[in-house]
């Protein structure tokens, strides 16, 4: 087991084992960088064979978070996180290790914890929606879209609308903007770090194969941008972000990211985790399939 501080020396290690290994939605190594803010190291865990952990310290609060799956074969994915759990603790001043991991991973490693140590209650769960694009009808036909057709076709009836690339938009400003006003009035109460978006942009998308702003009356109010999955024809919705302005702007963009997908010819999407409120919102796009993941912890006993 090796330890990487300085990930960015390291990109090409890390981007290896995610081309053999990744399977994760955010199994990508510029959305891991993008993580880092004040008091956080990112600190890249090396097994055997090039297997590892992508792990984020806080060390003032004595803890750190294995940021998404081990980064290995499916035999060795609980191997890995119980071996690395027995040696940090060993090593270190470390007090908790945080989890965010599929729920038959999350019973697997909790089947293999050694005596010493204890997983504490879920935290909570985030369900992931997962869509198939070629069920997508792009003229959004039939009665079960009806609501969304509407909304969709008054929308674009009403306003100027039109997408700009995102890798390449000079007015930075207002899309961090965007991500402040839809900190401010976004429902539900489900976490993320916010400074991540933050530094996507800054970042130019970097480790996006798509990203976009959305554009109403000439003025930048949404953002869309992702990647494909290593190893897999699924494309991850990693950030699909408003500022609440207009009336159906939500349900426009989601909509937008869905069409874009299926019209450059991506198979399925993963559209990312939530709570109720983020689920009940995606279930309204009909999505073919559901996971669920659990965040939690470790701590010794």
């Amino acid at each position: 087991m090796k330890f990487f501080e300085d990930i960015l020396s390291e990109q090409s290690r890390i981007e290896n084992a995610i081309k053999k290994y990744g399977h994760s939605p955010e199994h990508n190594f510029c959305w891991y960088q993008y993580q880092a803010r004040k008091n956080l190291k990112n600190v890249f865990v090396e097994f055997d064979n090039g297997e590892g952990l992508l792990t984020i310290e806080e060390r003032d609060k004595k803890r750190i978070a294995v940021f998404s799956s081990p980064i290995a074969s499916p035999p060795r994915r609980a191997k890995i996180i119980i071996g690395y759990l027995e040696k940090i603790f060993e090593l270190s001043k470390i007090e908790k290790v945080i989890f965010e991991l599929e729920s038959s991973l999350y019973k697997e490693v909790l089947g293999g914890l050694p005596k010493n140590l204890k997983a504490r209650a879920i935290n909570y769960t985030l369900t992931w929606p997962v869509y198939n694009l070629k069920n997508l009808d792009a003229s959004l036909a039939g009665g079960h879209w009806k609501t969304l057709r509407k909304a969709k076709n008054k929308f674009y009836e009403n306003y100027l609308v039109s997408v700009a690339d995102a890798k390449t938009y000079k007015d930075k400003e207002s899309l961090h903007l965007i991500i402040n006003e839809w900190r401010k009035k976004r429902g539900g109460s489900d976490r993320t770090h916010f400074s991540a978006y933050n530094n996507f942009i800054e970042g130019d998308f970097r480790g996006a194969d798509e990203a976009r702003v959305f554009i109403v009356n000439n003025k930048a109010v949404g953002i869309n941008a992702g990647w494909l999955i290593p190893n897999s024809n699924r494309f991850y919705g990693a950030l699909g972000i408003h500022n609440y302005s207009l009336p159906d702007l939500g349900d426009v963009l989601y909509l937008e990211d869905l069409l874009w997908l299926k019209e450059h010819g991506y198979k399925e999407a993963d559209m990312g985790g939530g709570e109720g409120a983020l689920t009940s919102f995606k279930s309204k796009f009909y999505p073919e399939s559901f996971y669920k993941t659990n965040i939690f912890s470790v701590v010794k006993k």
